[in-house]
């Protein structure tokens, strides 16, 4: 027997511990928030308010999001369809106006005599019309569930406009960075075809001064036939990047004109990356919430089917005018007659030729292959996220080395210019280390890039990007 003090030391203890694991978790939440938060400060439209625009604007006004809105408005449309088999219809008809009736006998004989038939003609007048109503009653639950997979099919059209976005935000980065990238390529290759300019004119002069032979030109001239079509490439592609890029976002040239020439360095992200890692709660993709809502809607649509060869009950009220004769007699008087109607009605499909256990195979068929999807894209998705962050964090130790090779470059240009300030480099030394350190600079911004676009897919695969979000971390 446990005493009661011991009891109580027990369940102090226990209570202490729970206190210790939750607390532990709210702060193990704190910080991966945390790390969340520092990542998504380092987006790229976070440091490029042209960038931020752009993406404000094109997430509202680009033509593909504004077809899935389209696709959404149709959507909640045919969900008013599914709905309206399960409320009354009223229905009616008239026809107001008259008949002209004439009847011709003929001649007829009685007693050997030839009796010509009198001819009688009539005009009737009246207002015919029906007017009725229809409720289902009972249809076990068919009708209702119509609806339902209406509802399903909204809701997939309404997160595929979040996807629409989450895609475009993710194209629309890398576009704008390529574009600047592309940029900075063509002023080098502009900047590279001046220089091979001037020194093919520098080589033409000291031929011409006899100070060099002719055939020394061929060096210079070769360069020039090289550098040329290098730099028309370069144009012709950053004119096709700017042109994809105002026909995917939907905006004008003016917008790309606030996009400046790079990224600016990363701050420390060692630790939010490896907290990145580690996190294993992330939000469902879309494919995942898509697969689940049509299992649904085909586990629906498969009752559906079942109920195909049930009886379906409802009730029929009307009200009918018309014309009626007394004993089927077409030549007697004819009386308007209002009939008041109020029926129970029962439609029962006895059998269709096996019709109904067709489409119920099919249904159930199409389940089970959307069940091994939805499977087989859990299992694949918490691989991929979890690679995409190693992918991340590679991409990132290349880019600290790419940095480091930047600095070196910025140090070698100022040595380099400090020893032709002392007589002891030419002129030539400064311009090639310029030139080396601009070659560097262009790599540094398209590792930059890199890493910018891939954090922000990883983020966007997590549900974490704010340009889609509205800017908070959930």
């Amino acid at each position: 027997m446990i005493p009661f003090r011991l009891k109580r030391i027990r369940r102090r203890a226990l209570v202490v511990a729970m206190i210790g694991i939750a607390a532990a978790g709210t702060a193990r939440t704190a910080t991966d928030a945390d790390a969340i938060s520092r990542l998504q400060d380092a987006l790229p439209e976070r440091s490029l308010p042209g960038l931020d625009a752009l993406l404000r604007k094109a997430l509202v006004s680009a033509p593909e999001v504004v077809m899935r809105e389209w696709a959404l408005a149709e959507a909640e449309a045919n969900t008013l369809v599914a709905r309206a088999p399960m409320l009354p219809r009223l229905e009616t008809w008239v026809n107001a106006g008259a008949t002209y009736e004439q009847r011709r006998d003929g001649a007829y004989e009685i007693n050997g005599q030839t009796i010509q038939a009198n001819d009688r003609d009539r005009v009737l007048t009246a207002v015919l019309f029906n007017v009725g109503f229809y409720q289902p009653v009972f249809h076990w639950g068919a009708l209702a569930k119509n609806y339902q997979i209406g509802k399903l099919r909204q809701a997939i059209s309404g997160r595929n406009i979040a996807e629409t976005r989450r895609l475009l935000a993710l194209d629309i980065r890398r576009r704008c960075l390529d574009l600047m990238l592309a940029r900075n390529g063509l002023q080098i290759a502009r900047r590279n075809l001046d220089r091979a300019g001037e020194t093919y004119a520098q080589m033409e002069q000291l031929i011409a001064d006899g100070t060099q032979a002719a055939a020394a030109l061929d060096g210079p001239s070769r360069d020039l036939d090289i550098l040329r079509p290098e730099a028309r490439r370069q144009e012709v592609e950053y004119a096709m990047l700017r042109d994809s890029l105002l026909r995917l976002a939907g905006v004008t040239e003016a917008d790309l004109e606030s996009l400046p020439e790079g990224l600016p360095p990363f701050g420390q992200l060692d630790d939010a990356l490896a907290m990145l890692v580690n996190t294993r709660s992330v939000a469902p993709s879309n494919t995942l919430a898509e697969l689940k809502d049509q299992i649904e809607a085909e586990r629906l649509n498969y009752e559906i089917q079942k109920t195909r060869l049930w009886p379906k009950f409802g009730l029929n009220l009307s009200v009918t005018q018309e014309n009626r004769a007394p004993d089927n007699n077409v030549l007697g008087p004819k009386s308007l007659i209002t009939s008041w109607n109020a029926f129970g009605t029962m439609n029962w499909r006895v059998f269709d030729s096996q019709e109904t256990k067709g489409l119920q195979l099919a249904s159930l068929n199409r389940l089970r292959a959307l069940e091994v999807r939805r499977a087989q894209a859990e299992k694949q998705e918490g691989g991929e996220r979890e690679t995409e962050a190693l992918r991340l964090q590679l991409q990132w130790e290349r880019l600290k080395n790419t940095e480091r090779d930047l600095a070196r470059a910025q140090a070698g240009l100022e040595l380099t210019g400090q020893d032709f300030a002392n007589g002891w480099a030419p002129a030539r030394a400064v311009e090639d280390a310029r030139v080396h350190l601009a070659n560097v600079l262009q790599q540094t911004h398209a590792e930059r890039a890199a890493f910018a676009s891939a954090l922000a897919a990883c983020l966007s695969s997590r549900g974490r990007d704010p340009a889609v979000n509205g800017g908070g971390n959930s």
